[in-house]
């Protein structure tokens, strides 16, 4: 069966930030408009079938908003901890599929294990540095460590972004891609709902 790729929509509403406050909406909203926008972009294939790479950068996009909030200059104390608090749930269940399925295939494949391999690293750090910041009391600890960890996340996601994707794009088939994003989507709604 041949896939026809879809052509990805431009412009799409972002999700709408709370009235005075910098957090985008809670983790149930957030995870219900991901599921909608991944969903929209699959028009004309049964459901479920989105070509991982997609996937994978619509997820980063929620994550780079709430990584603005932890490392941004201006931002309290309250909002840095709100926007970890959606953070950690977030990143948890992208993070979690992501190596079950992408990093998985990359790491049997010659030419991508060494990048499959890194990205576990990176993903073992950031969650040892979440669960530090959840037992952190000093507030002074707890802004720099969110800091640190959002500013090893956006460099994960930008190098996964840039070098990764385009990296596994020309080491796979679309078929292979839309497998791996069925099984990436199908763990993520497990994660969702935990």
């Amino acid at each position: 069966m041949a896939v026809t790729r879809t052509s990805v929509t431009k412009g799409k509403a972002k999700p709408k930030a709370r009235a005075n406050s910098k957090i985008p909406m809670g983790s149930a909203e957030l995870a219900e408009t991901i599921a909608r926008r991944l969903m929209s972009r699959v028009t004309g294939h049964a459901t479920g079938e989105i070509d991982i790479i997609d996937a994978i950068k619509e997820d980063h996009k929620p994550l780079k908003e709430l990584l603005k909030i932890m490392k941004g200059e201006k931002e309290t104390f309250a909002q840095k901890k709100a926007a970890f608090e959606k953070f950690g749930p977030t990143l948890v269940a992208h993070a979690k599929p992501e190596e079950k399925t992408w990093y998985t295939d990359m790491k049997s494949t010659s030419d991508l294990k060494i990048e499959g391999l890194e990205g576990d690293i990176e993903h073992q750090i950031a969650d040892q540095l979440c669960d530090e910041l959840k037992r952190t009391t000093s507030r002074d600890v707890f802004m720099a460590k969110v800091k640190v960890l959002a500013e090893l996340v956006e460099h994960h996601i930008k190098e996964e972004e840039n070098e990764m994707l385009p990296d596994f794009k020309k080491n796979s088939t679309s078929d292979e891609r839309y497998e791996l994003g069925a099984k990436y989507l199908k763990l993520r709604a497990a994660y969702l709902t935990h």
